[in-house]
């Protein structure tokens, strides 16, 4: 069968990997076919301009429409589903909230869309409502400008009222969101104990017995829903967790006893897979930002 072939338009990344943007097209596959689980550190928003595409997190499903957006928050496991007899074109925008949080507690201000449960977010922005908030236009402008001694500040400050304009737009509409239109309620209880119980080693045979169903018929279902193993999800979802305390500056080693692995090698091996690098890479170079961090604002300090 034939494969898609994408063309990327546009892609940047600004201010390290904190904001990444891509503008792509991919022509008809002829077959329908997945893009592969993934989860990430950063909020992530997706325009779809045209195609077909139901997009799956955490195991619910939402059949989605040109013009609509999807918006993905920090962690959360999701796939998606292109028809193949369409081409598909989107823009995707990947930000890290860690710099607007902390103007947001000097200003005491709280974006509801970016603060509350993940579990009682919503995930999908109808086409309708993108074009009332100007969240289309927005997205288009923010890699509009090309100068390289502004480019930074300026995105920065067009990607704030982006977010702005989506709380506003939760505010606005808190009670009239998209619903799923497909959640398995095994699925969705598996994830949540998941979630809650990432500390501890997750065993299928324990995890089928909490959801009162056979190990065949979870790893059935958890496949075809999620497009992933039980065990991959388990394995991304503690990655995400280590990656976020390894953040934090506890140890590689330390890491792998918090989320219960049996060994360092289990949890380093793991790691690897799911991310690309090792635990104790990802460390350094989030010691190396930190340093950097605080040599400027010692810099600023003296001047």
């Amino acid at each position: 069968m034939k494969k898609s072939t994408n063309t990327v338009i546009k892609s940047y990344n600004v201010i390290g990997d904190d904001i990444f943007y891509h503008h792509t097209f991919s022509e008809r596959a002829g077959n329908d076919y997945y893009h592969a689980p993934g989860t990430h550190r950063q909020h992530e928003v997706l325009l779809l301009l045209s195609g077909s595409v139901s997009y799956i997190i955490e195991g619910e499903t939402y059949n989605v429409s040109a013009g609509d957006m999807i918006f993905v928050a920090p962690g959360e496991i999701h796939t998606l589903k292109i028809a193949g007899d369409q081409p598909y074109e989107r823009i995707v925008l990947l930000f890290d909230m860690t710099v607007i949080e902390g103007m947001m507690r000097e200003l005491n201000v709280n974006l509801r869309a970016f603060s509350y449960d993940g579990r009682n977010r919503f995930h999908i922005i109808p086409a309708s409502h993108v074009k009332e908030y100007s969240l289309d236009r927005l997205l288009f402008d923010i890699l509009s400008y090309e100068d390289d001694n502004y480019k930074r500040l300026l995105i920065m400050s067009k990607l704030i009222r982006f977010i702005v304009n989506i709380d506003k737009m939760i505010e606005e509409n808190k009670d009239n969101f998209i619903k799923p239109d497909f959640r398995d309620k095994t699925i969705a209880a598996a994830t949540e104990y998941i979630d809650e119980h990432i500390k501890e080693p997750i065993r299928l045979d324990t995890l089928a017995e909490q959801l009162y169903v056979s190990k065949s018929t979870l790893c059935h279902k958890f496949a075809q829903t999620m497009n992933m193993t039980v065990n991959n999800y388990v394995a991304l979802k503690k990655s995400k967790a280590a990656t976020e305390l390894l953040r934090e500056g506890r140890s590689a080693t330390e890491v792998a006893s918090i989320l219960g692995y049996d060994n360092y090698t289990s949890f380093f091996n793991n790691y690897k897979k799911m991310t690309g690098v090792s635990p104790t890479s990802n460390l350094r170079r989030t010691t190396q930002k930190k340093r950097g961090a605080r040599a400027e604002e010692r810099e600023k300090k003296k001047s």
